[in-house]
């Protein structure tokens, strides 16, 4: 065997080696970056009534959340409008709680 040789098979090695060290790192990356969606997608999952507990597919909790977040600020408008309404009379306020 020449020294090129043995020289190029040493960077063989060495390029093998590095690339199978970059492949572990991204696929622990990936499998870390799952991990946190999953968690994000679980905590979700819990904030929403709706899905009452049930196995929900990814598109329909997003779906799902979007449902809930205009329900929460058509719930927030009527409230400011309630307020608005009769907040502002302290005569009202009084009749409202006899």
């Amino acid at each position: 065997m020449s020294i090129t040789n043995t020289k190029h098979s040493y960077k063989l090695s060495v390029k093998k080696a590095t690339r199978r060290t970059r492949r572990r790192q991204m696929e622990e990356k990936c499998k870390s970056k799952k991990k946190k969606l999953s968690q994000k997608l679980k905590a979700l999952k819990n904030l929403i009534p709706s899905h009452n507990g049930d196995e929900v597919k990814t598109d329909e909790l997003f779906k799902e959340t979007a449902d809930y977040i205009v329900f929460l600020r058509t719930r927030v408008f009527i409230l400011q409008k309630l307020v608005q309404i009769y907040g502002n009379n302290n005569e009202n306020q009084i009749d409202v709680l006899l």
